[in-house]
């Protein structure tokens, strides 16, 4: 059967007997497009739940239930975005009896992409979906065809016969988050592409990707559906969207921004200026604790013990070009934990010193934000729960094994980080315990604040988890930040981990979608900022992931998305044939990110923070460690001059203390700051050079590096305008010098309208008319 509307140049075909989708056709293309599909859904059903053993939860005695079955005719449902066919069907046991009951979705878009496809679950079924998982393969019935997927692990444009095994697609609410969109184009430049969407922003799913001929392509979508279905009178799971007839890469982020806007993925877009050209220090009070090759004598980093070390080093920061502090909760307890946010003492040192590292930084024009967890409370029953896990899990004999950059694997890969996990909580076990209580008194006080097994019994990785969807909790967290904000006197707030609980809630409130714990974070940042904004209106709102669903309320986001570029352009051996490999590379890619985020979006660029630093194996924590010198450099100079602030761990300014003012003074410049952005990405470019131009009001400044060890020369009849006007050369860096230029070595760099760069080098320059 097909589905079609008068208003959709879309038709979607349809199994008669399964009632999945078989074909994709578009009459919009000129003598149209069709697009074979096989479609298949798995459903996993009842057992139970326990903790796994590196926290959260995990499922034991489930049933996984196949082969689909139309059970009735579908009925048409007029929307205000277009029409619905609801396909009745069975997943699982024999016609009619067992398995589950859903309708298949069928929407045909007024707005947005062409066709949607969705999963609504029967309501008052004696059944408890713990999952659902739809997977398709499409071909595009020959040709060779290439795959752009923006945000993701994966270069421009790269051919589908190349992507030989899974890669992982960062969902719109994920810490590596993306837009979540896939654009595959073939090699005719002259035909249409077509997109395929995941744009579910209830749960957070696992997506992945996979070539599996020159001309066809298979996805799967884990989606982490949980629902126990006798509570609910229905349950609509959005799987994804397609459309077979959109515009070309780079035509197409002009379609998808109004596609963002129609389902309300958009950026406040009016972030505090102190804050866009910023240099952020990332500062830890305390110590930390990483085992060693000998598990009695573990490593410590201290940098600052107490409050006031912090406050007598803030000129030395300034002097750096840091313009932000970011205060990390104090380690080792209640280390990225939380005690009581009400108590200032125990979460981050003495009030009266805080509120005098305040003032100093005030004093020096320096902002101050907080770093501010989410996730759950610490007691002893929850730490000797996580420690008891470590012990007797599948990573106990793993702890001591070297573990390297947990973010530079894809994104659905979690080994590394999860032996890193495990070593972390056996370092900090001792000190978590002898800080906290014994139980929380939260649990007794408020226990429908926390997230629970069937059983009852309280869920959390290590810590006992909040359960962020109540809204007696969001009050708790909203009066607390407010606090915080005017007891203090503090310009805003990091919030850490706000998707870290990512595992169903099943307490008996929660069960009608369990799921829909782990983004309701998105709906608390949107009322809470208002509130912030109320008692200081430039103050900052800050977050890890960088999906789109957490840029709708945030000022700033994080880069985890973009750390495995850093192990990508330093070591092309370790990358897969369909990585970014060279320095052009990771502009291009930067390129194609930027463009799919929701205008106004602000991100914050870093190759060491905490967690860089914490999850490698003593002796490779830093960047410096990981990389030759001249490498490490490099990396600073490209990441600290992209759009948007710069941060860095305490510590991670060893042996780049020359250069870090530099890039202050480039991100001070007015065009840096707000001007258009250039990425230098064309054919004539060697592929080691990265470059950027930004421009306004006539102003233009260009920042160039030659990832290599050679030395190359660059053609840049694309501002041969600057060459008129004797560009000046604002600073160099070669090697393990970076200084502020003088005419001489502008002569010397350019010639006859070509730069010439020298191996692992760089420079920043303007057209000469000013700042």
């Amino acid at each position: 059967m097909e589905f079609r509307s008068v208003e959709s140049t879309h038709c979607i075909v349809v199994h008669d007997e399964t009632g999945l989708p078989t074909a994709l056709i578009s009459s919009a293309s000129g003598g149209g497009r069709r697009v074979s599909i096989e479609a298949a859904i798995e459903c996993e059903v009842d057992g139970s739940e326990r903790r796994s053993p590196t926290g959260g939860i995990e499922y034991v005695d489930t049933v996984r239930l196949t082969d689909c079955v139309r059970t009735a005719e579908p009925t048409l449902q007029e929307t205000s975005n277009g029409l619905t066919w609801r396909m009745p069907m069975q997943i699982g046991g024999s016609s009619g009896e067992g398995g589950v009951h859903g309708e298949f979705l069928y929407r045909l878009n007024r707005l947005g992409p062409a066709c949607s496809l969705g999963f609504d679950f029967v309501g008052a079924q004696s059944i408890v979906v713990r999952n659902l998982v739809f997977r398709v393969s499409i071909d595009f019935g020959g040709g060779t065809w290439s795959v752009t997927a923006p945000g993701n692990g994966i270069a421009g444009a790269t051919p589908l016969e190349m992507i030989t095994s899974s890669v992982g697609i960062s969902p719109i609410g994920g810490l590596r988050g993306s837009s979540g969109l896939v654009l595959i184009e073939p090699a005719n430049r002259g035909d249409s592409a077509v997109s395929v969407w995941f744009d579910n922003d209830v749960e957070i799913p696992e997506i992945s990707v996979c070539g599996t001929s020159p001309s066809s392509v298979a996805f799967s979508l884990t989606t982490n559906f949980a629902a126990d279905l006798a509570n609910t009178t229905s349950n609509e799971l959005q799987l994804c969207s397609f459309d077979v007839d959109v515009p070309r890469w780079p035509s197409f982020p002009t379609l998808f921004d109004g596609w963002l806007r129609s389902r309300g993925h958009t950026s406040p877009g009016n972030a505090p200026d102190w804050i866009i050209g910023a240099m952020i220090y990332e500062a830890q009070i305390g110590f930390s604790v990483f085992a060693g090759p000998d598990q009695n004598s573990p490593n410590q980093y201290g940098p600052y013990p107490e409050v006031n070390d912090l406050t007598n080093d803030l000129d030395r920061i300034r002097r750096l070009g840091f313009t932000v502090i970011q205060l990390m909760p104090r380690q080792p307890y209640p280390s990225y934990n939380i005690h009581d946010y009400w108590n200032v003492d125990v979460s981050y040192g003495p009030r009266a010193l805080l509120i005098e590292l305040v003032e100093q930084c005030h004093a020096r024009g320096m902002h101050i934000i907080f770093d501010v967890l989410l996730h759950g409370v610490l007691d002893r029953e929850s730490i000797d729960a996580a420690a008891d896990g470590v012990r007797s899990g599948p990573f106990s004999d793993l702890v001591n094994a070297e573990t390297s950059d947990s973010f530079g694997s894809d994104v659905n890969d979690w080994h590394n980080y999860l032996i890193a996990w495990s070593r972390h909580i056996l370092d900090f076990e001792p000190y978590w315990r002898a800080g906290s209580p014994a139980v929380s008194p939260l649990i007794a006080e408020h226990p429908d604040w926390f997230a629970r097994d069937s059983a009852g019994i309280v869920a959390g990785v290590y810590t006992k988890a909040f359960d962020t969807r109540n809204r007696e909790w969001q009050e708790y967290f909203t009066e607390a930040m407010s606090f915080l904000m005017v007891e203090l006197g503090i310009d805003g707030f990091r919030f850490d981990a706000p998707t870290y609980n990512d595992f169903p809630n099943w307490a008996g409130w929660a069960r009608g979608r369990a799921g829909s714990s782990a983004l309701s974070c998105v709906g608390l940042f949107e009322r809470l900022r208002p509130v912030l904004k109320g008692i200081r209106p430039d103050s900052l709102m800050y977050t890890e992931p960088s999906g789109h669903a957490l840029r709708k309320s945030m000022d700033l986001n994080y880069n985890y998305d973009e750390q495995w570029l850093v192990t990508a352009i330093t070591d092309p051996s370790a990358v897969k044939p369909w990585g970014v490999r060279t320095a052009k590379g990771l502009a291009r890619w930067m390129r194609d990110r930027d463009a799919l985020l929701p205008k106004g979006s602000l991100t914050a660029h870093h190759i060491d923070s905490h967690d860089t630093f914490w999850w490698p194996s003593w002796g490779k924590k830093w960047r410096r460690e990981q990389f030759t010198t001249e490498q490490f450099r490099l990396l600073t100079f490209i990441f600290g001059s992209l759009p948007g602030p710069f941060m860095m761990f305490t510590g991670g300014e060893q042996g780049i203390g020359d250069l870090l003012p530099l890039l202050a003074t480039l991100k001070d410049r007015r065009e840096w700051s707000g001007g258009a952005v250039s990425w230098w990405t064309s054919d004539e470019l060697p592929d080691a050079v990265f470059g950027l131009t930004r421009s306004i009001g006539g102003e233009s400044t260009t920042v160039l590096a030659n990832f290599s060890d050679a030395p190359v020369t660059v053609p840049i009849p694309r501002i041969a305008s600057l060459m008129q006007t004797s560009p000046t050369v604002l600073f160099t860096m070669h090697g393990n010098v970076a200084a502020l230029s003088t005419s001489a070595s502008a002569d010397r760099m350019f010639a006859d309208d070509r730069l010439l760069l020298g191996p692992f080098s760089a420079v920043a320059f303007s057209d000469g008319s000013g700042a």
